[in-house]
């Protein structure tokens, strides 16, 4: 396979970040100095999007990186402590959120700005030429010797980011440039006191230095020293303004998630099985399932069609936050090839979209209205006392006979009997076949097994996906009660065989 005619090679490194300069409307600062514009020259001169409110990694070891194209980045999501994808449709750089000092944060986009201005090229033609899948970098600061994956030999990609990570501080602090700031500083400094060294006053010769061209101490020592300064040597280790990493709690969650999207029912019963905040929002019974949002129940928000199905109004469609609860979708890896720890990211990596309900505002505020809505609930106050009983009261209430019971339950005719009775104990199943042919909400349904002693079990997956029905499906038929619990594997109810 031919080479690759965009793999860029640099002789002279001081040159090159010259040639940047003079690129971007900035050759006046090769001699004369002055800090680098590098935020204007990414946005307005390059046209690209700068992303700097995501966590790249968990550690802090991801800097920065940068999309030439339209793809997904891995980005840290601290609300749920896992990896997600953010989906870029525009060339983007990414400055890692957890970089609060300005240095560091400018000498992550003139790295990712060299990357855009040398770089792109290759992997454009690697695309259109070779099929390659390379669309973004992954700038990792912890990486200090390449080539460990090929046996000590560099790739091009290699050889990329090494250009990127030595040539980013030339750009900010051009040789001539920086010279003549640190020096003139070293005069004013030393002026009218022979007595005093070079040396004594170095710190503050950083401190300014480092302050005027927007550069951290660090790096402001380390050019120093290659540019011929060795009083700078002892400064060139890490340096007390290194970002430290926050407690975990202070970290905002991705903004790399689709909000208030829609969710079917088994998707949602699987988040309510195991995420107590929906949990505790749905047991209130202050939400009914509709057009795919849990909706505060208000007729404010929702009304029975001609064909008798429940459809949100015009008005809570154009104000869902208001009324239902929030379920987002995040983009997980499902790939084995997907790799973080990589140089490059892949645009054939896979990604799957996954639901979560996270306690954002919006949830919150929902779950504190619907418990307040709870409390005001008027219970049913049947005069019964066995579920038997208060079964028999509602059905008569119904205009119930044998034949609805059958219908309405997929009972049989015994359980009828037994429900004429009165004092059949019956168990769980058959009461929430009734409750569901009775339409009954959530908390009538509780109020009838209490009767019989008994509860939903948190934990227990057939009472909770039984209890879930009085929610999410509320007003359903029991056929179509029965085809949710099959596909979540649940025990379905009645006694009568499902054609």
């Amino acid at each position: 396979m031919a080479k690759n005619p965009f793999m860029h090679y640099v002789s002279d490194f001081e040159k090159e970040a010259e040639d940047f300069l003079r690129k971007y409307e900035c050759a006046d600062a090769i001699d004369t100095p002055r800090p680098i514009p590098i935020r204007d020259i990414a946005t307005r001169l390059m046209s690209l999007d700068i992303v700097d409110t995501e966590y790249l990694s968990f550690d802090g070891s991801v800097q920065g990186a940068i999309a030439f194209t339209r793809g997904i980045i891995d980005v840290y999501d601290w609300s749920t402590e896992q990896n997600i994808g953010y989906e870029v449709s525009h060339p983007t750089i990414f400055v890692d959120a957890d970089i609060f000092n300005l240095g560091r944060a400018n000498n992550t986009l003139a790295h990712e700005c060299f990357h855009w201005w040398r770089h792109r090229n290759y992997f454009n033609f690697k695309r259109t030429h070779e099929n390659g899948a390379e669309f973004a970098f992954r700038c990792n600061n912890r990486i200090s010797q390449f080539g460990s994956l090929l046996g000590g030999e560099w790739s091009n990609e290699d050889k990329m980011e090494w250009q990127a990570k030595t040539i980013a501080p030339k750009i900010l602090m051009p040789r001539n440039a920086f010279r003549s700031k640190v020096d003139a500083t070293y005069r004013h400094l030393m002026d009218g006191n022979k007595s005093i060294s070079k040396r004594a006053v170095t710190s503050t010769v950083l401190d300014i230095v480092s302050g005027f061209f927007e550069v951290s101490k660090q790096s402001a020592a380390i050019r120093m020293l290659e540019l011929g300064y060795p009083e700078a040597e002892e400064f060139c280790g890490t340096e007390s303004t290194n970002n430290r990493r926050t407690q975990t709690a202070n970290r905002a969650a991705s903004t790399a998630k689709y909000h208030l999207r829609p969710i079917t029912p088994v998707q949602a019963f699987e988040l309510y099985f195991t995420n107590d905040l929906l949990k505790a929002a749905l047991d209130t019974g202050a939400f009914h399932f509709v057009e795919g949002y849990f909706v505060f129940n208000d007729d404010k928000y929702f009304h029975m069609n001609a064909s008798g199905k429940r459809v949100l109004t015009p008005y809570a469609k154009e104000h869902l936050p208001e009324c239902a609860l929030d379920f987002s979708v995040r983009l997980v890896s499902d790939s084995l090839m997907h790799s973080q720890t990589s140089i490059m990211y892949r645009s054939d990596s896979i990604f799957k979209e996954e639901s979560s309900f996270e306690a954002n505002t919006q949830n919150t505020e929902l779950f504190n209205k619907a418990k307040d809505f709870e409390k005001k609930l008027q219970r049913s106050q049947a005069k019964a006392v066995t579920p038997a009983t208060w079964m028999k009261q509602r059905m008569e209430e119904e205009n119930w006979y044998e034949y609805t019971f059958e219908e309405r339950t997929k009972l049989d005719k015994m359980h009828y009997s037994r429900v004429q009775g009165g004092t059949h104990k019956f168990t769980m199943r058959p009461l929430v076949a009734m409750g569901v042919g009775l339409s009954l909400d959530l908390n009538e349904m509780e109020e009838v097994l209490k009767l019989g002693g008994m509860a939903f079990q948190d934990g227990d997956r057939e009472q909770e996906a039984y209890k879930y029905l009085f929610t999410a499906f509320y007003g359903k038929g029991i056929d179509e009660c029965n085809d949710f619990l099959e596909e979540v594997n649940v025990p379905t109810l009645g006694t009568q065989q499902r054609k």
